[in-house]
């Protein structure tokens, strides 16, 4: 049997939580990140200064094609893919409430 060397811990116990840890920190280690959910979260941060639209749609698609084709066992990061289809919607809504404002405001004047 395994010997811990923490003087805490009563002798000839094994701590189980401690092994436990460090098995899932191994196993976040050898997880890979989805790269859906990275290109919609990078995309959707790129939409919010540059170009909205097109990156808006682009992190929308990939942000819902890494949520639906996540695998958690083998995975990590889906919360990239949720982060980048929820700004990329906001892309979207904001560039097209800003077309639609300046198409009311060319009209306006135009009636005028």
């Amino acid at each position: 049997m395994e010997e811990d060397n923490n003087p805490i811990q009563e002798s000839g116990v094994r701590n189980e939580s401690n092994n436990y840890t460090q098995a899932s920190q191994q196993n976040m280690a050898q997880k890979r990140i989805n790269s859906c959910a990275l290109v919609s979260f990078i995309f959707s941060l790129v939409g919010l200064v540059v170009a909205g639209l097109p990156c808006g749609i682009v992190a929308t698609i990939t942000g819902i094609i890494g949520i639906a084709k996540f695998k958690p066992d083998i995975e990590k990061c889906k919360w990239m893919a949720i982060t980048g289809l929820i700004v990329g919607i906001l892309d979207i809504v904001i560039i097209i409430a800003a077309i639609v404002l300046q198409v009311a405001g060319n009209a306006n004047g135009i009636l005028r």
